[in-house]
């Protein structure tokens, strides 16, 4: 492990958590940086009912990073953050397991010490006492995550997102020196929508990347409430995508043309990046746009603005590495690896034109010097067009998974991105 390197990694949650192992073994210093626009699973519910920001794959990358390995405690706390309730199955039973877990007698609190135990146990408490000022809504608790859960009630307590991160930090005892950084820091709810190139308007995350393979019928004497009346995002604030399949799904009719932020009435708006973001741009040495959802995870990150300035402008950062995905999903469909790098640096261009810089100027090698792809990708690569756009194509190996798609191999990766970062 180098002392003296850093890095900065641009991901969503459950693609990148596959590195976690790798990176954490070769540099000390991560900051890794998530968008908070996730409106799946059952963040979608915590959203319905309590609103605030997205905080699923912020959830799934605290708990990744908790080292099991270290002591006993922190394996039971990492059981006990990752555990989610059943996703079928009767309502009742599903919140009588709930109540076991808030009242301290499930035996998932076995292994974690008193006060731990308290100040977690504290917090869930204080998430369910702010769901019955809401009973109206009617919690779903069907796949409840116990980790969102967590997170839910130290945001709501302290008032900042970013306080219930350093809480789950100290309590799951995740090394100083590795930060979870929010895209945007906010207590609020943050939605996306994706123009596609025929000019149709995808709204919310979920949507895009893995719409919900359940459809429900609403009673109109039942209709959730919307924190705006007759919003035209009303289904993205209120609505529940509590089950989906990221693999399972049906190619969108068109390509993404760009990502946007929207607000309740689904009007494009430009929130302000966590002034963290750009510190952590400018100072660390290597920048990586980790493998994932290339449209829902790492583009919400770049289109802020003043990102893409702070990438162009860092002095620290020697090295800007693209891993290229092994295989294509429902937001890249037909993509080349040109098409991934191109569509990178129209969002660090939408960023710079959003703090008043022409980006014209600005060759494609500022935004991305290096691409990690695999010897057996099933996304074209093209290295003669790539190295002529100034960035250094590097292969490794890769395998091939249950289901039949391309992936990295762990210590092929590791060694590569040792070599690369130190």
């Amino acid at each position: 492990m180098t002392s003296w390197s850093s890095l900065v990694i641009i991901s969503g949650g459950s693609a990148c958590n596959s590195m976690v192992d790798i990176l954490q073994s070769i540099v000390q210093d991560v900051t890794y940086v998530l968008g908070v626009s996730d409106d799946g699973g059952s963040t979608s519910e915590v959203l319905r009912v309590l609103g605030g920001p997205g905080i699923g794959d912020i959830r799934s990358r605290l708990v990744r990073l908790i080292n099991v390995e270290e002591d006993k405690e922190k394996k039971s706390i990492r059981e006990l953050l990752s555990y989610r309730l059943p996703a079928v199955g009767d309502n009742v039973v599903i919140r009588d397991e709930w109540l076991e877990i808030i009242e301290g007698t499930h035996r998932l609190w076995r292994g974690i010490s008193s006060e731990k135990r308290a100040v977690i146990r504290g917090f869930l408490v204080h998430m369910q006492s702010e769901v019955f000022r809401r009973a109206h809504k009617k919690f779903d608790f069907h796949n409840g995550s116990i980790g969102n859960f967590f997170l839910t009630g130290a945001r709501l307590f302290l008032q900042s997102l970013e306080g219930a991160i350093v809480l789950f930090t100290a309590i799951a005892g995740i090394t100083e020196q590795t930060r979870v950084i929010p895209a945007i820091n906010t207590n609020h709810s943050v939605a996306i929508a994706a123009e596609l190139e025929n000019g149709n308007v995808i709204l919310g995350q979920c949507e895009i990347s893995h719409p919900s393979i359940t459809t429900t019928t609403t009673d109109m004497n039942e209709m959730p409430e919307s924190p705006v009346p007759f919003s035209p995002i009303s289904h993205i604030l209120t609505g529940s995508n509590l089950t989906f399949d990221k693999f399972d799904t049906e190619h969108l009719t068109r390509r993404i043309h760009r990502i946007y932020y929207i607000n309740e009435y689904g009007q494009e708006i430009y929130p302000s990046p966590n002034p963290k973001v750009l510190t952590s741009l400018k100072e660390k040495l290597t920048l990586i746009y980790s493998i994932g959802s290339l449209y829902t995870s790492i583009m919400p990150c770049l289109i802020l603005r003043d990102v893409g300035k702070a990438i162009v402008d860092s002095t620290s950062l020697k090295r800007k590495i693209l891993i290229l995905n092994g295989y294509n999903d429902r937001e890249t469909a037909g993509f080349s690896a040109v098409d991934f790098i191109k569509a990178i640096v129209h969002g660090c261009n939408y960023s710079l034109r959003l703090s008043g810089v022409h980006a014209t100027d600005y060759p494609d090698y500022r935004y991305v010097t290096h691409l990690v792809y695999l010897d057996n990708s099933q996304i074209p690569v093209d290295t003669v067009k790539i190295e002529k756009l100034g960035i250094e194509c590097i292969a490794t190996r890769g395998i091939t998974n249950n289901d039949g798609r391309a992936v990295y191999d762990e210590h092929a990766l590791g060694g590569l991105l040792n070599k690369l970062v130190t």
